[in-house]
């Protein structure tokens, strides 16, 4: 019961110390935008966790609004999860069994969301917690690449499989600020107002969709035989980024 009591109350207080620190200068200029990116680990939960048991890795940044004279911002948030990998080498084709390529199949999650956040306006470290609304695309691209590889060498492409599921949740996060404009910002307007390090928890309950797990294609005599997972999609996330507040 104590600890419940505890958990109950941690997110209000800390909305109330967001919604009244950090006063704003009249002589400054307030922020009106946010921009960050970062790299990102999602680790499958629930039924997901139960067939896809790997950790994730992939990238993910926002851009946000800060409404004014509040502690509110308000954007859209938008990553790339590579949840599974395959490699392998095959021949370029029937006719041409001398020249072999890579086979690369990735299983990925594109989590798009829509995000209301609250968090200080001002102060070196700045926690914030925030609700988000959007969807996950989970699909499979097959893609062949030259050897050796480089970023020119794809040769062809092709998504094997991809499903929607609608998504919700909420992020606790802190940032700490490693560069402070606000004096350039009060002679010369439209500067850099903050550069931070960026360090979030995030989790999104996941509605049913349908995807392949890694090794879920089989090919047999020219013909592929895909099996389709179907369950919940709940994810949570550890991010490590920066921002930049204009």
């Amino acid at each position: 019961m104590q600890s419940k009591w505890r958990f109950s109350t941690i997110i209000p207080t800390l909305l109330i110390l967001i919604s009244t620190g950090g006063p704003v200068s009249a002589q400054d200029v307030p922020s009106k935008v946010q921009a960050g990116a970062g790299f990102v680990v999602g680790v499958p939960s629930g039924e997901f966790g139960n067939y896809v048991t790997n950790p994730g890795v992939g990238i993910t940044g926002h851009l946000g609004y800060r409404i004014p004279n509040t502690p509110a911002i308000v954007g859209v948030s938008v990553g790339y999860i590579i949840y599974g990998r395959e490699t392998r080498r095959e021949p370029f084709s029937l006719t041409v069994p001398d020249v072999t390529v890579h086979v690369i199949t990735e299983n990925n999650i594109l989590p798009v969301n829509l995000f209301l956040r609250f968090q200080f306006r001002e102060g070196r470290l700045r926690p914030y917690v925030e609700g988000l609304t959007g969807f996950h695309y989970l699909f499979t691209e097959t893609t062949i690449e030259d050897i050796p590889f480089s970023a020119e060498n794809d040769i062809a492409s092709s998504t094997n499989f991809g499903d929607f599921s609608f998504t919700y949740g909420g992020s606790v996060g802190v940032m700490l600020q490693v560069y402070d404009g606000t004096e350039k910002r009060r002679t010369q307007e439209g500067t850099v107002k903050s550069v931070s390090l960026d360090f979030r928890f995030r989790y999104l309950n996941g509605g049913d969709a349908s995807y392949l797990e890694k090794g879920a294609i089989t090919r047999n005599d020219g013909q592929i035989t895909m099996a389709t997972t179907r369950s919940r999609t709940n994810i949570a996330t550890i991010y490590i980024g920066g921002a930049v507040e204009f």
